[in-house]
C-alpha cells in the first residue's frame, strides 16, 4: 500500500517561513520534540503535505528525518515548487 504525499525543498521559501515562525516558537518547538542537536543549516529543510497535514521537517545527514511542527496557519507557504511523492507503506 503506499500514500500519496507532496513535498517542497524551496530553502529560500522556507528560510522566509522559519522567519515568520520566529525564534521563540521555533526553539518552543525544538524543546517540545526533546532535539538534541539543532539543524545547523538550510540544506536538509522541506515542507511535507497531505490531505491531513503540512509539516515542516528537517532530514539529518543520518537520515533521521524531524517533523518538527505543523505550519499550516502561517503566510508563507509556497505555491510553486511541489513534488508528488509516493511513500510505501
Amino acid at each position: 500500500m503506499s500514500k500519496i504525499l507532496y513535498r517542497n525543498y524551496d530553502t529560500k521559501a522556507i528560510k522566509e517561513l522559519l522567519k515568520e515562525i520566529g525564534k521563540h516558537r521555533y526553539e518552543q518547538a525544538l524543546e517540545n520534540m526533546k532535539v538534541r542537536q539543532k539543524p545547523l543549516g538550510m540544506q536538509g529543510w522541506y515542507l511535507e503535505a497531505t490531505d491531513n497535514y503540512l509539516k515542516l521537517c528537517y532530514k539529518y545527514p543520518s537520515r533521521i528525518v524531524l517533523m518538527l511542527m505543523d505550519v499550516d496557519r502561517f503566510k508563507g507557504i509556497p505555491v510553486k515548487g511541489w513534488e508528488r511523492i509516493k511513500k510505501q507503506l
